[in-house]
C-alpha cells in the first residue's frame, strides 16, 4: 500500500505536473501515521536522484511506460540509497507491477541491473536538469557544491518561537528541543499538532528565512506594508515589534490569505490589515505612505529544491525572465508606497542572480532615490536558500 501510493504520487507529479505536497497532503490521508515517513522518504529521495536514476534505468531499458520505469527507479533508490536487501525490495515491486508481462519485465530487469553506475556528464550525478546545473556552476563557481549538496540533505522542520505567549523555560521543560538563532529551534519530536503549536506558542519556520527580517531597523510606532505575504511567517515576525493595527498583509492568492488569518488569529494578533491584490497593482489601491515595505516576490524557487524537488519538473529555462519581469513590476510600483528614509526588504527564495542582484540593479539605476543598505544570498548546506536586499529611500 506505501509503495503503491509513493508511485502513484510520482507518477502524478511527473506526468500531471501536479505540485507534490498538494498530491502528498491527500494521498498520506489514506494511511496510519507511522507509515507516513516511509512514503514520503521514497517520494523525496526518488525526486532529489531523478536524473541518476533515470540514467540507470536507461541503461537497461529502452522503452517502456512511465509507471514502469518509475517502478525500477524507486527500487533502485531502496537498494542503493536506503541500503535495503536486494531480493526483498526486488519482490515488493514485482507485486506493484499489474500485468504478468510487466511482472516479469520488473523482475528480469531489476536482476540484470547489479550496482549503480555514473554518467559522464556531472549534471546526471548531481541529478539536476542539465540547464539548471550549468546555471548554478556558472553564477557561482566557489558555492555550486555547497548547494548541490543543500539539494540533496534532509531537510529538518525549524520551529520559531512566538515570545508573545511563551518562552523557551516553558518549551524545555515539555519537549526536547535544541535552540537555534532568531527564536528558531528544532525538535526530534514532531511538534506539529501537539497543543502548544495549535494554541499559537510557536510555528514554522526555516532557519535561513527568519534571518531576513532580523535586518530591519523597527519601532513600535511603524507601519508596515508586507506584499506577498504568504505563508505569513515574515510578517509575525515583525509583529513581535510592531503593532498589528500598523501592518497590512497582501497576497494575490485568496486562499492562501485565507491560512494566514486564521494564523494571525491563533498567534493572537487580531488586528492586522489584510488585502487580495495583485501587488503590481497595490499603489493604485492604496492611499497611504509606509515606514517598512516587504516584499517576497513570485520567483523560480531554485533555493527550495532541496525540499521541494519537484521544483526541478516545473520550472522550465524560459520561465526565468518571465517571472523576473513580474517581480520587477511589483518592486517598482510598490516601492512608490514608502515614506522618506523608509525601507524596502526585497527577498527570493531563488539564486538565480537575475531575479536577484540583477533585477535590483536595474531598479536603483531607474529609480536612484534608493541606495542599498545590505544585500546577501544565504548559501548553506541546511535549509532553504534565499536572497534579500535591504533598501532605503536616500
Amino acid at each position: 500500500m506505501q509503495r503503491l501510493i509513493a508511485l502513484n504520487i510520482l507518477r502524478k507529479t511527473i506526468s500531471d505536473e501536479s505540485f507534490t505536497s498538494l498530491l502528498m497532503r491527500k494521498e498520506l490521508e489514506k494511511l496510519e501515521k507511522v507509515q507516513r515517513p516511509f512514503v514520503t522518504n521514497i517520494v523525496q529521495g526518488v525526486l532529489k536522484n531523478y536524473e541518476l536514476l533515470e540514467y540507470n534505468v536507461n541503461l537497461y531499458v529502452r522503452k517502456t511506460s512511465l509507471t514502469n520505469k518509475l517502478i525500477l527507479m524507486m527500487a533502485l533508490y531502496e537498494r542503493y540509497f536506503l541500503k535495503e536487501k536486494e531480493y526483498a525490495v526486488n519482490n515488493s515491486y514485482v507485486e506493484l507491477s499489474k500485468t504478468k508481462y510487466d511482472k516479469s519485465f520488473i523482475n528480469a530487469t531489476l536482476r540484470n541491473i547489479r550496482e549503480l553506475k555514473y554518467s559522464d556528464n556531472e549534471w546526471i550525478n548531481v541529478s539536476l536538469p542539465e540547464w539548471l546545473y550549468k546555471l548554478i556552476k556558472k553564477q557561482y563557481p566557489d558555492d555550486y557544491r555547497t548547494i548541490i549538496k543543500n539539494y540533496h540533505s534532509v531537510h529538518k522542520t525549524y520551529y520559531r518561537l512566538n515570545p508573545n505567549k511563551t518562552d523557551f523555560d516553558y518549551l524545555k521543560d515539555k519537549y526536547d528541543i535544541e535552540i537555534m538563532e532568531n527564536n528558531v529551534f528544532i525538535s526530534k519530536q514532531n511538534l506539529i499538532n501537539t497543543d502548544d503549536f495549535n494554541n499559537g506558542f510557536f510555528y514554522i519556520q526555516d532557519i535561513n528565512a527568519a534571518k531576513l527580517t532580523s535586518v530591519l531597523k523597527l519601532k513600535e510606532d511603524y507601519t508596515l506594508l508586507d506584499v506577498c505575504s504568504a505563508p505569513g511567517s515574515k510578517l509575525f515576525n515583525t509583529l513581535e515589534l510592531l503593532k498589528d493595527s500598523n501592518t497590512f498583509s497582501n497576497d494575490l492568492n485568496s486562499t492562501r490569505l485565507e491560512l494566514i488569518k486564521k494564523k494571525a488569529l491563533i498567534l493572537g494578533y487580531k488586528n492586522i490589515n489584510f488585502l487580495n491584490c495583485d501587488g503590481r497593482y497595490l499603489n493604485s489601491k492604496l492611499n497611504m505612505k509606509f515606514d517598512v515595505i516587504m516584499m517576497d516576490v513570485p520567483c523560480s524557487g531554485l533555493g527550495v529544491i532541496g525540499r521541494k524537488p519537484d521544483i526541478k519538473f516545473h520550472i522550465k529555462p524560459e520561465n526565468l525572465d518571465e517571472l523576473q519581469n513580474i517581480g520587477y513590476e511589483i518592486m517598482n510600483n510598490c516601492s512608490k508606497l514608502l515614506k522618506e528614509d523608509g525601507q524596502i526588504l526585497y527577498s527570493t527564495c531563488t539564486i538565480n542572480r537575475k531575479e536577484n542582484e540583477k533585477q535590483i540593479e536595474k531598479f536603483i539605476k531607474n529609480n536612484p532615490e534608493f541606495k542599498i543598505i545590505e544585500e546577501k544570498t544565504i548559501i548553506e548546506s541546511y535549509g532553504d536558500l534565499f536572497y534579500y536586499c535591504l533598501l532605503s529611500r536616500v
